[in-house]
Order: C-alpha cells, then sequence, then structure tokens
C-alpha cells in the first residue's frame, strides 16, 4: 500500500521508482543475525530490524555497505549518535524518551521489567533497562515468563522480591490486541494481589503504534471481569490517533480498492500503521535528499530525516532539525468497569510535556504508587540515601 501511493504520488521526486521485498526475520536473534548478514544484496535499504538484541550489529553492518536502516523497534539507545550510526534513523521517537517523560510527570523513577521468554522481548527487555539506566533510573529487575501458569507465577514471586519498584514495564504483545500472554500475567497479578495499586502496569509495545481508542470497544474484558479489574491498574500509552483512528484508515484504504484482502480493519494490527509510515519516511528523506543535491546513499538518506513533515497512514508525522520524531501520545486508562479506554493525558514529544486532558486516572485501591524522589530526574543531581 505504501509503495502502491508513494508511486503515485506527485510531490515526491525519487528519481528512481521504488519497490520492495519482504525478508524474513529469524526468531532466535543468533540466527536473524546471521540471515542479515546475507541480506546485503537483495536490498537498497532496509526498514527493520524488528529484534533490537542485534540491531547495533545490524546498523554497523549497514554502514560498511552504506545502506540506511530505518526502525521503529530498535531501543538501543547508542543508536542515537549520528556521529557513531550515519547511517541509521529512527521512524517513531525513542520509546525510552516517551517512556522517561511519563515516569518524570508522576515521579516513579524505580522500575521493573517483564518480558514474555521470546528472544525478540527479552531482547527488547534487556535494551530498555539498558536504555533506562543510561539516563540514571534504577531498574530493579529485568525477567521473564517461563511456561505455564507456574511460570507466570515465579516472575511475579521475582518481581515481589525486589523492594521501592513502582512502574513495571511488560514486553510482550498487548493484551488489547490479542496478546494471551499478557492477558495471564495481569490476571495473576489480580490473584495475587499485586494489581490492588502498588504498581502501575505499561505495556510496552502499544507504544509502537496508534492504539484505536476513540468510540471504540475493547471486546477481551467483556466476559472477563477478572481481566477487567486487573486492567484498572494499568495505564496504556500510545500514539496519539489523529482526526481518523487506525480503523478508520484502514477501511478508507480498503473501501478505496487500495486493500483487496478480505479483512475487517479489527483483524489487523495497528502496527500496519507504523509500518506503512516507515516506508513514507524513507521516501520522503530520499525526496529531501534528492531536492537538495545529495547523492542518494544511506549516510545522506538517513541525514534527510529532519524537518520533515508528510501525512502518515492515520496521522501527522513530523521530525525537528535533528531528525527527531515528533508525534504525541497519549496516556489512556479505563475505569475499572467498562470496555473502553479514555485518554488522560497528553505527551508532547516536542518539549517532552505532558499536559492533563482533564480526566483523572482512575486508580485502584487508594490511589496511584508512592512518587518517588525528584533526584532521580535531575542530571545534575546524584541520589543518595534512597
Amino acid at each position: 500500500l505504501a509503495v502502491g501511493r508513494i508511486s503515485s504520488d506527485p510531490s515526491l521526486n525519487l528519481g528512481q521508482r521504488l519497490d520492495y521485498v519482504v525478508l524474513q526475520e529469524e526468531c532466535q536473534t543468533s540466527r536473524a543475525l546471521v540471515r542479515f548478514i546475507g541480506f546485503e544484496k537483495l536490498s537498497s535499504a532496509f526498514i527493520g530490524p524488528l529484534n533490537p538484541g542485534f540491531c547495533e550489529v545490524a546498523t554497523l553492518l549497514g554502514e560498511n555497505w552504506n545502506k540506511a536502516i530505518f526502525s521503529w523497534m530498535c531501543v538501543n539507545y547508542k543508536l542515537d549518535s549520528t556521529i557513531h550510526h550515519p547511517t541509521f534513523a529512527r521512524t517513531l521517537p525513542s520509546p525510552t524518551q516517551v517512556l522517561f517523560t511519563v515516569m518524570k510527570y508522576f515521579s516513579w523513577a524505580h522500575v521493573g521489567i517483564i518480558a514474555s521468554s521470546e528472544d525478540i522481548w527479552m531482547d527488547t527487555a534487556n535494551k530498555l533497562a539498558s536504555a533506562l539506566r543510561s539516563q540514571g533510573l534504577p531498574v530493579g529487575i529485568v525477567t521473564s515468563t517461563h511456561k505455564g501458569e507456574k511460570g507466570i507465577e515465579d516472575a511475579w514471586n521475582e518481581v515481589k522480591k525486589v523492594d521501592g519498584i513502582r512502574i513495571i514495564l511488560l514486553c510482550m504483545h498487548s493484551v488489547l490486541v490479542g496478546g494471551k500472554e499478557q492477558a495471564t500475567l495481569l490476571t495473576k497479578a489480580l490473584e495475587m494481589g499485586l494489581a490492588d495499586g502498588r504498581y502501575v502496569f505499561v505495556p510496552y509495545d502499544t507504544l509502537l503504534y496508534s492504539l484505536p481508542y476513540q468510540n471504540n470497544s475493547f471486546h477481551v474484558f467483556d466476559n472477563d471481569s477478572k481481566l477487567q479489574e486487573a486492567y484498572d491498574a494499568v495505564l496504556t500509552v500510545t500514539l496519539e490517533s489523529g482526526e481518523r483512528t487506525f480503523y478508520d484508515a484502514f477501511r478508507e484504504a480498503k473501501e478505496s480498492g487500495e486493500i483487496s484482502r478480505n479483512l475487517e480493519a479489527t483483524q489487523v494490527s495497528p502496527l500496519f500503521g507504523t509500518i506503512y509510515d516507515a516506508v513514507y519516511f524513507m521516501a520522503m528523506a530520499i525526496d529531501s535528499a534528492q531536492r537538495k543535491g545529495a547523492r542518494v546513499s544511506g549516510a545522506n538518506i538517513a541525514e534527510h530525516t529532519k524537518n520533515l513533515s508528510f501525512t502518515g497512514f492515520s496521522h501527522q508525522i513530523e521530525t525537528d532539525h535533528c531528525g527527531k520524531g515528533l508525534s504525541n501520545y497519549v496516556i489512556l486508562d479505563t475505569d475499572g468497569r467498562g470496555n473502553q479506554l479514555f485518554p488522560t493525558h497528553l505527551l508532547d514529544m516536542s518539549s517532552n510535556s505532558v499536559k492533563s486532558l482533564g480526566r483523572a486516572i482512575h486508580f485502584p485501591g487508594a490511589g496511584p504508587p508512592k512518587p518517588d524522589s525528584s533526584c532521580w530526574f535531575d542530571p545534575d543531581v546524584l541520589c543518595t540515601g534512597g
């Protein structure tokens, strides 16, 4: 869909026809890396990789091949140095920066991370921990769930042993897009008395797409009162929907005949929009390089991701003078009863600020987790004695 629209976009001057090839990424990190090495001759630029476990090596290979790498999933903070990684570009704001902004606003510094047991999520959890620690935040535990209910209970028991944790990041598929493991994890937390407000649970993967929340019911809660109650302790952070949600944009593309597959919008992961935006983002960078008379090389394409503004799949995409994404995010909350999510706060990534939208967050129990000392969020102050 993205390549088709790029080809017929009169405002773009790419100098050549754009085509795509889907390169399969192995699930195991080591095998994915070995396979990536063989991709050198298959493409002129890359959208990916999906696994943060080999993002840095893939980026070094990209530099060696002089091919740009556009990724929304690489959480590796070292890649943000354009001096050291001139061919790498983010197609979304850094997920770490989004989380840091939320944590600073609520003064929740002590973090725990629970990941699904697949390589992609365990590597995401480890790279996320390292990125948060680079910002000076105390990550108390990084653990993963093992098979079955017993494995999930063991993960919660490990978390319970660590004092002072306020916020727990869940690196796995969100229950709102069919993640069964997260549903079991949250239900088990409720059964163990851990969804009582002492922690706030934040799903990681909803940061990577625009979850349709306006006038949308999440039927996963309909016949599951335990999950509904457990989700009261969850804050969902996702890309702000524009005037159209992901579902609206998908239906429009289907009605216009651009999508021929017989799928309902609700059957499609909103990650579709993120991938579409990444392809268009790359085309805009090539166009920008061409207009400035630059040779279309990996470093030049990545360099020309600055000051971009274009209509993405369902919302506007913009970058600043450094190439940093300026998309806004929202914090979504449930009322602990129904099957809908409501926006409570807006995250403005151009100023890294949080604005209340006039609806209070509904916390279970006696209110939100206790705030941590503000010293954790001040780069010039060393935290001592707790």
